[in-house]
């Protein structure tokens, strides 16, 4: 059985960096924690001889703990979270899917259940919407809407103005895929879940932010003239 692996010292002019692939991984780091590089499971601290006696806080990078939620309808329903995977020129960036389930496991998880991960964002939330779709009778596989942050984060295309550029930096504009979500169809293996429809998104789309989610019913008003039909 492998041990953990070793503590190294982290760069003292850059100690928010993992020191051996430089990855942002802490914002404030402190000098009696043990920290984990979320990119390539480095572990480093200012003092890791005494590694024993400090604390060990595991990965603490913002962007990989950060929760993003997703809403059914307006409605709390799950949160994805983005994480780095492999190393180096092999690194990618891929997309956890957690589900609120205080009903089911109370205690369980900070009441919260792990669905999958994967590598896209609208597919993250496919997973989720499958998970919707399931009911007490029988499964609802009627087409979602799924309103998306823009994964490429394109922003600042030439026909942006200067005004919604601004509203970028002061957090009142955001860039969306808007699109469908549609159940596999037999005799596909995995019919019945969920999976993105490239095909009907629409990226670039500039809203209002805070609307990322699913929607069953009818899409928000100030996405009504562009979304596809469900």
């Amino acid at each position: 059985m492998r041990g953990n692996p070793p503590v190294i010292g982290w760069c003292s002019n850059k100690a928010y960096q993992c020191p051996r692939c430089r990855h942002d991984t802490v914002a404030s780091p402190s000098r009696w924690e043990v920290y984990t590089c979320c990119n390539c499971a480095t572990r480093f601290a200012r003092f890791p001889r005494l590694q024993r006696f400090l604390r060990h806080v595991g990965v603490t990078c913002e962007v990989c703990t950060e929760r993003h939620p997703v809403t059914v309808d307006g409605e709390p329903f799950g949160f994805l979270r983005r994480r780095h995977n492999g190393v180096g020129m092999y690194a990618q960036d891929q997309f956890e899917a957690w589900l609120y389930d205080t009903d089911e496991f109370a205690d369980h998880r900070d009441r919260v259940r792990y669905v999958n991960t994967c590598a896209s964002r609208a597919e993250a939330m496919a997973d989720l919407a499958w998970r919707r779709s399931i009911g007490p009778v029988e499964d609802d596989l009627s087409p979602v809407l799924a309103v998306v942050v823009d994964e490429e984060f394109n922003k600042y295309a030439p026909e942006i103005s200067d005004t919604q550029a601004d509203s970028f930096l002061d957090g009142t504009l955001e860039v969306y895929g808007v699109g469908i979500l549609r159940a596999y169809a037999p005799p596909h293996p995995r019919r019945g879940q969920y999976h993105a429809d490239t095909a009907t998104f629409t990226w670039g789309l500039i809203a209002p932010s805070g609307l990322e989610g699913l929607y069953t019913r009818a899409a928000p008003k100030s996405l009504a003239a562009h979304p596809p039909r469900l």
